[in-house]
């Protein structure tokens, strides 16, 4: 799983929901009980002013789900 970089837009997804989110896949990756990938497809991000790119953030969960899929 790879250190993503999202860009930051006037409104997008929350920074600090995305941030813990990858921190706790990372965390059950590492001790052997990854998520379901179609737990990660719709992650239930707030909005907010100056939040992450709604895009890539979606883009980023579903080439996870997609890897872990495989």
């Amino acid at each position: 799983m790879s250190n993503p970089y999202f860009s930051v837009k006037f409104r997008g997804y929350d920074r600090d929901q995305v941030d813990t989110a990858i921190r706790r896949i990372r965390r059950a990756i590492n001790e052997g009980v990854p998520p379901h990938p179609e737990a990660l497809r719709d992650m239930g991000f707030q909005m907010s002013l100056r939040g992450y790119d709604t895009a890539e953030v979606d883009e980023y969960f579903d080439q996870v789900a997609r890897t872990l899929s495989e």
